[in-house]
């Protein structure tokens, strides 16, 4: 039987499918819990908001076959699971074993322990307006004198951060 894909650019990465919509508090509530375990771990943790792209839920439908219940993790291209399994992994200890090939993420000291700095070019959203088009979703094209949708951004007129997205 065939693996199912694994996320897109996931290989010695965290990859954490999430919602930082607060419609739904239990998911919004399980989205926080989970990446702040891993944060625990010191991991680079690339947080893939499906309501900021919806290229990200096409992403997880094809990894895991249906978009399932937000988070799903996955480490090195290996599913984890959702927040109820990394809260379980954590509390027995297996969770660091499954984060063993992944990255780490660059700490800076500060206070007693490690903390992870917001990126200076998001703030830590990991989305930033499109340079081409400013964020309204259309170019306008002289040689057709006519608007069209801008290629560059996403359904939001946003793009990846080029500093800190993995």
């Amino acid at each position: 039987m065939a693996q199912p894909p694994q996320p897109p650019d996931s290989a010695r990465k965290v990859v954490v499918y999430l919602t930082s919509l607060r419609g739904i508090r239990k998911t919004y509530e399980d989205c926080w819990s989970a990446k702040s375990i891993l944060h625990g771990y010191g991991v680079r943790v690339d947080e893939r908001d499906l309501s900021m792209h919806s290229g990200f839920k096409d992403e997880l439908h094809a990894a895991l076959g249906s978009t399932g219940r937000l988070p799903q993790v996955f480490a090195d291209g290996k599913h984890l699971g959702g927040a109820e399994e990394i809260r379980r992994m954590h509390e027995a200890g297996e969770l660091s074993k499954a984060l063993e090939a992944c990255e780490m993420a660059p700490p800076s000291v500060a206070g007693k322990g490690f903390a992870l700095e917001a990126c200076s070019g998001c703030g830590g959203v990991r989305f930033v307006p499109c340079e081409e088009c400013s964020g309204s979703c259309k170019v306008f094209l002289e040689e057709a004198e006519s608007f069209r949708r801008c290629p560059e951004c996403n359904e939001n007129g946003l793009v990846r951060c080029p500093l800190c997205s993995l």
